[in-house]
């Protein structure tokens, strides 16, 4: 059930990255700055090759899912015009917090799947080191 489990969460992961592809090319949403677009570029190569190792059972795979999903989980922006930072890639669902001086996003599809890719990671390592005694 786990191994369903795991080739689902790269499935899903695999579809992110598609959609970061698609947004780098200008397919997908508005177009971005260049230092947006290199960003952008950086997370779709993350997420496609961490796709395509989680697919083939690499634990560098979730590893990867974990960074590629973690940049995505929070957005900044602050309300006078000083560096933002956000990751807009794949799908998302967001909970918009207005603070005094600045807007933050919480991802939540991208926090639940963070969440998900750490557990398949916690419940692979005790199967690894056990196997390795």
């Amino acid at each position: 059930m786990m191994a369903e489990f795991e080739k689902w969460l790269a499935r899903v992961l695999l579809l992110n990255g598609v959609l970061t592809v698609a947004v780098v090319f200008g397919l997908l949403g508005p177009a971005h700055e260049d230092g947006a677009l290199a960003g952008l570029g950086l997370a779709a190569a993350l997420g496609c090759v961490s796709a395509a190792l989680c697919l083939r059972g690499r634990v560098a795979g979730l590893w990867g899912a974990l960074l590629y999903y973690g940049l995505q989980v929070l957005s900044y922006y602050p309300h006078d015009g000083g560096r933002a930072f956000c990751v807009k890639a794949g799908t998302s669902i967001g909970v918009v917090l207005q603070l005094h001086g600045a807007t933050l996003v919480l991802n939540l599809i991208a926090a639940t799947l963070l969440a998900a890719t750490a557990l398949v990671l916690l419940r692979r390592r005790p199967a690894a080191a056990g196997g390795a005694a």
